[in-house]
């Protein structure tokens, strides 16, 4: 499978070198540059990926992928998977306010993430102590936008893909609203694609799963734990979970759907439970 491959320009040289090394031409080291959490550069990088994986590929899905991420399933499982996902983005996405992002001094559904302006310097989010500075007021939303709360982990459809970049392309106006919102990796993709009138295209349908295993501690937690390997057995019965497909998906689940990735594993800590999946599972 071919790989688009970004190592970003804060990690030290000998890392992005050995990350590239003995790769054949199926991997595109793409030009490093800084990303930032929050940040409209995280879009940035993975609209750079995009359009490396469509230029060097003829993939019919792009996966998203971090580091932290590894497949559950070998590549022909995978391949399997996503053929009911023929033509579609496979991405959690649910209209906003999304009861998940209200915090408590914004209990809005997240709607204050794109409301209002926030500062930026180039393409990172301009903050002070860890706080992102923004403007008091409010602000419009662009015409015909329908907001979306989503993942950035996500799995494109390739005219989903082509028509997302094309719509960029035509719209700067579009990427300075995107460029001065809150975790814009977060709703700036499920946005635009679930915008017709923006692309031209088919409405992105709504989608209430996700093909990740990711495990989450305290309720209302920033961020995931880490896989260890006493977390094997959760990831087996993880996989004999029912299948998602695109047309369930769009409502409410009552159970867990099968991942086809799981996240986060660490090269020190996760060392055991990587071998196991190799061996065990693909």
């Amino acid at each position: 499978m071919p790989v688009s491959l970004h190592c970003d320009i804060k990690a030290p040289t000998e890392v992005a070198t050995a990350m590239a090394a003995g790769w054949d031409s199926r991997v595109e080291l793409l030009h490093r540059s800084s990303g930032s959490l929050n940040s409209w550069s995280l879009v940035r990088i993975e609209l750079d990926a995009l359009r490396s994986a469509l230029r060097h590929s003829a993939a019919e899905h792009i996966v998203v992928l971090s580091g932290a991420d590894y497949p559950l399933l070998g590549v022909d499982a995978l391949r399997a998977a996503l053929r009911p996902w023929a033509g579609r983005s496979f991405l959690l996405n649910r209209p906003v306010p999304f009861e998940h992002w209200s915090v408590d001094r914004h209990p809005d559904g997240g709607q204050w993430r794109t409301a209002h302006r926030f500062l930026t310097r180039g393409d990172d989010l301009l903050t002070i102590r860890g706080v992102p500075v923004r403007f008091p007021w409010k602000r419009p939303l662009p015409e015909h936008l329908s907001v979306r709360a989503s993942s950035q982990w996500k799995i494109y459809g390739r005219d989903d893909a082509t028509r997302l970049l094309a719509t960029l392309d035509e719209r700067p106006d579009l990427v300075r609203f995107w460029r001065s919102t809150l975790v814009p990796d977060e709703s700036c993709v499920a946005s635009i694609l679930s915008s017709p009138e923006l692309t031209g295209g088919p409405d992105l349908p709504e989608c209430h799963g996700s093909p990740w295993y990711i495990k989450w501690g305290q309720r209302g937690a920033h961020h995931p734990e880490w896989l260890v390997d006493d977390d094997f057995e959760s990831l087996v019965e993880a996989l004999a979970a029912p299948e998602g497909d695109p047309v369930s998906l769009t409502r409410p689940q009552p159970h867990r759907i099968r991942p086809f990735f799981a996240r986060k594993f660490a090269s020190d800590r996760s060392a055991g439970l990587l071998d196991r999946i190799d061996a065990e599972l693909h």
